[in-house]
């Protein structure tokens, strides 16, 4: 009896030789490639079945005559299936040495650009070269050894750019735990724990649960964090340069604070704007009542979520842990809030920490004690 594999992937899959997508409206998508055959952990990845008597259809080489997997690393025969072959951990799957393998570290030996697309992996990858502007990354953990660019890049674990992020406004990178550079500029930073830069942060906005450490300046920018945030020589750019700290709350809950606010001064300005058109005769009112109380009822409904998120970030607040400790200089502008207590600083201040205690922000030095 002649049997034949089946495969759950593409046998002659080759990653240099990708084509665009064809999206709705018979549209070419040059950033979706298909880099990368992901697998999961449990899942069929090939079968053996019985051979049809017509063969013509199938792969001579995929034809054999007992039925033997191809067994590679990170593959295993079904327990309750033995002509299955299931992926016993979470990577990429292709052939070596003619047997079927399952790699967990992806790694790109080049630039993330058009010849790659985006990349979205289901475990750790490693970019080698550059990530361009305009690409996307997605992996559990993510090593970058050049340069990010304006990417949008979501770690589900750790991020690391080892050459920095020299972004753009799109510039987005979004980690589960931790994110560590050697220095970033335009862009956004959200880490789930803490943030780590080598050299500078410069026009950078961040978000993060736990501690912030640049080693050089922070300049320009807002961060929102929730304990420490250590700046080793310069903090803030002058007053042409707006850098702002703000600590006490979950970021995630100051942010949409922030949103629902600014939401709130458009909705504002809308009502006074609908007020006077009202205002102007009887026609008018007609015309325009009905906005009016569409607007009325928005701005209810955002006052309502407004207070429901204070209360939640009062409820969550974290005060005791909240500090900025600067070795080097403080430069006029900088605003710092902790809690909702806020300060501007109107003068250079060198080898302090900030902090909140009975109510108020204290400023002491030095701004770390050597033991």
């Amino acid at each position: 009896m002649k049997y034949y594999l089946r495969h759950y992937f593409d046998p002659f899959f080759d990653h240099t030789k990708l084509s665009p997508s064809t999206v709705s409206g018979g549209r070419v998508d040059h950033h979706c490639l298909g880099y990368v055959q992901n697998v999961i952990s449990g899942q069929i990845i090939a079968e053996l079945l019985p051979a049809p008597e017509n063969t013509d259809s199938i792969n001579p080489q995929f034809l054999m005559d007992s039925p033997v997997l191809p067994v590679g690393p990170n593959t295993v025969v079904n327990p309750d299936n033995n002509f299955q072959l299931l992926a016993s951990r979470n990577g990429y799957v292709f052939y070596h040495e003619n047997l079927i393998s399952v790699k967990k570290l992806l790694n790109i030996h080049g630039n993330v650009n058009f010849n790659t697309g985006n990349v979205i992996y289901v475990n750790d990858l490693c970019v080698e070269g550059i990530v361009r502007t305009g690409f996307e990354l997605q992996a559990r953990n993510i090593l970058v050894k050049d340069i990010v660019e304006g990417a949008a890049i979501r770690s589900l674990d750790a991020f690391t750019a080892e050459k920095g992020i020299k972004g753009a406004k799109s510039c987005v990178i979004d980690a589960g735990s931790n994110i560590r550079a050697a220095f970033c500029e335009n862009c956004e930073l959200q880490a789930g724990n803490d943030i780590y830069i080598e050299g500078s942060a410069l026009h950078t906005r961040m978000s993060l649960n736990g501690s912030l450490v640049v080693k050089e300046r922070l300049q320009g920018g807002k961060v929102y964090a929730n304990d420490m945030v250590y700046v080793g020589e310069q903090l803030g750019g002058g007053r042409n340069t707006p850098t702002s700290i703000i600590m006490g709350y979950p970021p995630v809950l100051m942010k949409k604070l922030e949103g629902i606010e600014k939401m709130v001064e458009t909705v504002e300005e809308r009502i006074a704007q609908l007020e006077k058109i009202c205002a102007k005769s009887t026609l008018h009112r007609t015309e325009n009542s009905s906005k009016l109380e569409f607007e009325e009822k928005r701005m209810r409904a955002l006052r309502k979520e407004q207070k429901r998120i204070i209360t939640l970030m009062q409820k969550n607040a974290q005060l005791d842990l909240c500090r900025v400790v600067v070795p080097g200089v403080i430069r006029p502008g900088v605003e710092i809030s902790i809690g909702g207590h806020y300060t501007k600083i109107n003068d250079y201040l060198e080898n302090v920490v900030v902090s909140l205690r009975d109510g108020e922000l204290n400023f002491n030095s030095p701004a770390t004690i050597k033991k």
